[in-house]
């Protein structure tokens, strides 16, 4: 009895600690405020229980930054474009200025490697040392963003050029629409695993498993048929701990409607994963 009765004392920290685990926070893709004014999209995002806005394009920063500051809102992210070339690289001025704006914070600089003249990964890999330096000296990371049809587009690749970069601020993001539409047979759970280490941030949104376009990989959260329930016990498996952000590119539902539904959808999956979340109360 006593042995029991031990057995069951060592066992309370064990559930009182996973009852105290939460869901990742969930943040909408600048993409999807398609609003008469920012500071409406931003009040939208404030009223469902979003917890901000990321992939912000760096032309835009200031203001949705403004937006955001105002309604207790964070910027989880911006947008970085970059073309890689056989004998060179380039980048938008407004990109080493969002990254002084968003200095001090701990937003992630997501930095997509578009194909331009003969790409090769020894300049790809010298782009990405010289923007990680720039949010070095700001205290921000750079996670490489894997996009179908540009020179980065797999998530292995950019775990390739992310680890050859040698900069410890470096990791990658995943992105569901676009994992789907360049490596749909691909196991999923072992890429998760092998991108484990530096997975910093990702991206989800409503998907078909076997969709082909972006009609059929970018939905409300509640429509498609991937396996959303799956993807996010991996990555409770795996300990993610960063954000998620909700990509709504070209999603033609009316813009509350995707919002509300999504978040309706997003608190009933982690529910169940994360027994503390702070999605998991009453829809709003």
């Amino acid at each position: 009895m006593r042995a029991l009765i031990l057995l069951l004392f060592l066992a309370i920290p064990i559930f009182t600690g996973r009852a105290q685990e939460t869901a990742p926070p969930l943040y909408v893709f600048q993409n999807g405020l398609r609003f008469g004014s920012v500071d409406e999209g931003v009040r939208v995002l404030k009223n469902l229980g979003y917890e901000g806005l990321g992939s912000v394009y760096p032309k835009n920063l200031a203001m949705f930054k403004t937006a955001c500051d105002k309604e207790g809102l964070k910027i989880f992210s911006i947008y970085a474009g970059s073309t890689v070339n056989a004998d060179g690289f380039s980048y938008g001025p407004d990109v080493s200025e969002a990254i002084s704006l968003l200095k001090g914070s701990d937003a992630l600089v997501e930095l997509n490697l578009q194909r331009g003249l003969n790409p090769n990964d020894d300049q790809a890999i010298a782009l990405v040392k010289e923007i990680a330096a720039k949010a070095k000296t700001a205290g921000l990371k750079v996670v490489l963003y894997p996009h179908a049809n540009f020179h980065v587009e797999r998530l292995d690749h950019a775990l390739r050029i992310a680890k050859a970069s040698g900069c410890d601020n470096v990791g990658v993001t995943f992105n569901l629409c676009h994992y789907l539409k360049v490596q749909p047979k691909d196991d999923l759970a072992a890429a998760l695993e092998a991108a484990k280490p530096v997975l910093w941030s990702l991206s989800l949104c409503g998907a078909d498993a076997d969709g082909t376009d972006w009609t059929t990989l970018i939905r409300p959260l509640d429509e498609g048929t991937f396996d959303q329930a799956g993807l996010l016990r991996n990555l409770s498996r795996i300990g993610f701990k960063g954000p998620v952000g909700l990509q709504c590119y070209n999603n033609k539902t009316e813009p509350v409607q995707n919002l509300t539904r999504s978040m309706q959808a997003w608190k009933k999956l982690v529910g169940p994963i994360w027994a503390g979340s702070r999605q998991s109360g009453s829809d709003q």
